[in-house]
């Protein structure tokens, strides 16, 4: 019986291409950088740690210090200077980014729909940003104010998309089997194939979508948040 929905945000509940918003993201977080370190040493560490965060895990280090592990490497003396530059950005400049974003269509209302069928809510985007900037997006998408169990951030989970153990734990803090959890997303590879493979049920949204529509034969239900909605409410009403 599902007890649960996870949603994707970025190209989900958040009308938004990554590609266009990490150009700008990376623009504007090196400008904040640059009064400490030299630009593009600073941009090819900031990737290669997040990169090392997405790596499989033992569980033992949250994402966030898996990164300033593997940063403070990187960038030596520099970090202790750059920590409190980039606590300002995601403060007071990470906002700006929304220009390069709309809220999503219908994505409040697919929200509610899953909490007006006693179905319990769940962020899942993937857990390489703060949980500040994660905060941010979902006011972006206009729904940021509703009562999410659970918001996937990098100061807390521990293995990030496309690991099936990312799901995994997920469900293990909603104390739920995964065959209880439904996993909305948009990427292929990173939202659905990992999900299915973690024992979860998934819809497809389309909109924005990352992979190819051919590849989504494990995919329960596909379509946009409209197409969504009524799929959730059929299956619910049906069992």
């Amino acid at each position: 019986m599902l007890q649960a929905v996870l949603f994707d945000l970025d190209g989900t509940l958040l009308q938004v291409k990554t590609e266009d918003f990490m150009k700008v993201y990376l623009k504007e977080i090196t400008a904040v950088a640059a009064a400490v370190v030299e630009p593009e040493r600073f941009v090819q560490s900031l990737l290669a740690s997040t990169n090392a965060m997405m790596q499989p895990s033992d569980q033992r280090q949250t994402n966030a210090e898996v990164f300033w592990a593997d940063f403070c490497l990187r960038m030596g003396e520099n970090t202790e200077d750059l920590k409190p530059l980039l606590e300002d950005f995601y403060a007071n400049q990470y906002n700006n980014l929304s220009r390069v974003t709309k809220p999503g269509d219908k994505a409040r209302q697919a929200v509610q729909k899953s909490l007006e069928l006693g179905l319990r809510i769940v962020l899942a985007t993937n857990p390489v940003f703060p949980d500040s900037a994660n905060r941010e997006r979902m006011d972006w998408a206009g729904v940021g104010d509703l009562p999410w169990e659970l918001v996937t951030s990098y100061e807390h989970m521990h293995n990030c998309k496309p690991n099936p153990k990312y799901y995994l734990e997920i469900a293990s803090r909603l104390q739920l089997e995964p065959e209880n959890c439904l996993m909305v997303g948009n990427d292929v590879q990173k939202d659905i194939v990992p999900a299915v493979d973690a024992g979860m049920s998934t819809f497809l949204v389309t909109d924005y979508l990352v992979g190819s529509v051919t590849d989504n034969i494990r995919a329960n239900g596909a379509g946009n948040l409209s197409d969504f909605i009524i799929w959730l409410n059929e299956t619910q009403n049906n069992n």
